[in-house]
């Protein structure tokens, strides 16, 4: 499930719950906004128009599942150790992508049927805030233009993720492994994603029928973007659904102002953290986990 662009929204108007301290001088343009927005589902644009490609790594399945506090953990340590601003301002585009994949499940599930899959919710939902902020119609805009030099870790966000990947899920992969994802992504917004006429509808449809049967697989036809907002995914009518263990009934808006409310929480776990000499607290806290870790000198 792949949410890029709503996490880039979030970004946006999540960076004034940053400490200034580390946001001061940092670059925080659209594009590395974008380019960060990407990092938590880069596996799903490994190879992805490829039939016989394996992901053997499946990283963005790993880091969404159980063992994210520890590789978030892992992160901050390194981040704080290197002493790097902008290692330091990743670990929060780590931990925002994190609440919203957390708050955005429960919804999309709710609101995904046969006919309208959670791919479909997705891209609906992404769609949505594209045309909503920037007046444009998503599904004829070029983004890896509009996005233009966003597909790209450099060396400094490999020298964070790279031992954290490591000690966490017990492999190597990160440089190269991040370096074609994200070669991935700049294929896939830039060729994939769109069409102006509908004709790669059916290419699609005929290439999942032919070639795409590999169990887990993304379906083609899922690539492109709607070209009309089915309102009824916005929940404007106020649909009652479950979302972790409470009853809520959320527009889609609405659902946006909770997850700020939620990502404010979180921006604070890190603020606690890398402002006052790695105060675990609040972080044990949040997560409801006890690490019992020797300070590091």
């Amino acid at each position: 499930m792949n949410l890029s662009i709503l996490n880039y929204y979030i970004f946006k108007d999540s960076l004034r719950f940053i400490h200034p301290q580390i946001t001061y001088l940092q670059d925080t343009s659209n594009q590395i906004l974008f380019k960060y927005a990407l990092f938590y589902n880069a596996g799903e644009f490994y190879k992805i128009f490829n039939p016989f490609k394996k992901d053997s790594y499946q990283i963005s399945a790993k880091i969404k599942g159980d063992l994210f506090p520890y590789f978030l953990k892992e992160c901050m340590n390194t981040a704080y150790l290197h002493a790097k601003e902008a290692e330091k301002l990743f670990c929060y585009y780590i931990f925002m992508s994190h609440v919203i994949e957390q708050q955005m499940t429960p919804y999309i599930e709710a609101f995904s049927t046969k006919k309208k899959n959670k791919d479909y919710v997705a891209k609906t939902i992404e769609s949505y805030f594209f045309n909503k902020n920037e007046k444009i119609r998503i599904h004829k805009t070029n983004l890896a233009n509009y996005f233009f030099d966003s597909f790209e870790l450099n060396q400094t966000d490999i020298a964070l993720i790279d031992k954290p990947i490591k000690r966490v899920f017990g492999f190597f992969c990160s440089k190269n492994y991040y370096l074609e994802c994200y070669n991935g992504a700049r294929f896939y917004y830039d060729y994939l994603s769109r069409s102006t006429t509908g004709i790669k509808k059916p290419l699609y449809a005929l290439y999942d029928f032919f070639l795409n049967h590999r169990k887990h697989k993304r379906k083609a036809k899922t690539f492109l973007y709607p070209k009309k907002i089915d309102t009824t995914i916005l929940n404007l009518t106020k649909q009652s659904y479950t979302s972790h263990d409470t009853e809520v009934n959320y527009t889609l808006d609405e659902l946006y102002q909770q997850i700020l409310k939620e990502i404010r929480k979180a921006c604070e776990v890190l603020n606690n953290y890398f402002s006052y000499d790695q105060n675990l607290k609040s972080f044990e806290k949040y997560f409801n986990l006890n690490f019992k870790e020797k300070k590091q000198n």
